[in-house]
């Protein structure tokens, strides 16, 4: 049994260092992705910007004879944004606001641009483009091709239609309608920083699912706008709502909902990631490890004649390097003693 939970969490870390690795180069692939796109991007705003300045020098230098240029394949198109350069391409993850301030519905003031000043509703936000589009504001003329138009799902009647670009959100700033402290009466403030405030308990004591924006330095809290309600509209083919809410079955830990053998039907019974087993399948790994540590005691409690013998000789050995008694150590002194006297009485006889 050791051996499959052994072999099954081995399974499991490979397959984390699998799935880690693809996550990995799916990640690669996307800021890759992502890279190419800006720099496309960049690169075909720079042509156009060099284009405009070359065709400006030309326009003025020949005055009254300057030629047309929304003639021939630019007819429709001259002045407009192509489709694949209309949006602003997606920032890396690191680089995305980590807190957005401002949503749908809320009104506010672009601080920056060509449009500066003018005001308007937010109505989308892009989380990915680190962008936002306000109603009304920054209005260019958009070029589709030809393809779309003929698709009657997209809604469109013209291959040039006028759209609004999408904005940084460092450009916008919020405007909310705040009371006068001399008058009382509610007067539209452009309102320059916001801060997270803490999340606020209801009353059944769960907190809401968004933090309250806070003005810097007050305790002026700035609601959330409110969405609206998303409609549902049946069809034909929908099943009645009344339906849906009835409810058809209730769990039970009286019985399984549904029959064991479906279960090796949802998952791989003889894949080796498998880390749940049936109860007989671990009793019976469980027996066979059992019998295996006995035949392995079995093996060591099994002696030969030569083993005996190797281990009786070691146990002499063993008695053999005891410690000596008292008078083996009397008679070893008195040898040493001798032995002394000898060489002492050489030594002088000598001299």
């Amino acid at each position: 049994m050791q051996r499959v939970v052994q072999r099954t969490q081995r399974a499991i870390r490979q397959a984390n260092r699998k799935h880690a690795k693809s996550k990995a180069l799916e990640a690669g692939d996307e800021s890759f992705t992502r890279l190419q796109q800006r720099k496309r991007m960049q690169a075909e705003l720079a042509r156009t910007h060099k284009d405009s300045k070359i065709n400006r020098r030309q326009d003025w230098e020949a005055g009254p004879l300057a030629p047309r240029r929304d003639v021939g394949d630019q007819k429709d198109s001259y002045g407009t944004v192509s489709m694949y350069n209309f949006r602003s391409p997606e920032l890396d993850p690191r680089d995305r606001p980590s807190w957005w301030y401002i949503r749908e519905g809320d009104r506010v003031v672009v601080t920056r641009g060509r449009d500066r000043g003018k005001i308007g509703v937010v109505d989308f936000i892009s989380k990915e483009r680190g962008r936002l589009g306000v109603k009304g504001v920054g209005e260019v003329l958009v070029n589709f091709p030809e393809w779309m138009v003929m698709e009657e799902e997209r809604g469109l009647q013209d291959t040039v239609q006028p759209m609004h670009r999408d904005m940084k959100l460092e450009d916008v700033r919020l405007v909310y309608a705040l009371p006068d402290p001399d008058t009382g009466i509610p007067r539209d403030v452009v309102i320059d920083r916001l801060v997270r405030g803490p999340r606020i308990i209801d009353s059944e004591g769960n907190p809401e699912e968004h933090a309250p924006r806070v003005v810097a330095g007050t305790n002026i809290i700035i609601p959330w706008p409110e969405t609206a309600d998303e409609v549902h509209v049946e069809n034909e083919c929908d099943t009645p709502e009344d339906d849906v809410r009835v409810p058809t079955w209730r769990p039970s830990l009286i019985y399984t909902p549904f029959p064991a053998s479906v279960i090796d039907e949802l998952r791989n019974k003889y894949s080796k990631f498998r880390t749940r087993h049936d109860w007989e399948y671990t009793i019976r790994k469980e027996a066979e490890d059992a019998n295996s540590e006995k035949r392995k005691e079995l093996g060591r409690r099994m002696r030969t004649p030569l083993q005996e013998l190797a281990d009786v000789r070691t146990q002499q050995k063993r008695e053999a390097k005891r410690d000596l008694t008292e008078q083996q150590l009397e008679a070893i002194g008195a040898v040493i003693a001798q032995q002394q006297t000898r060489v002492s009485t050489t030594a002088a006889s000598s001299s």
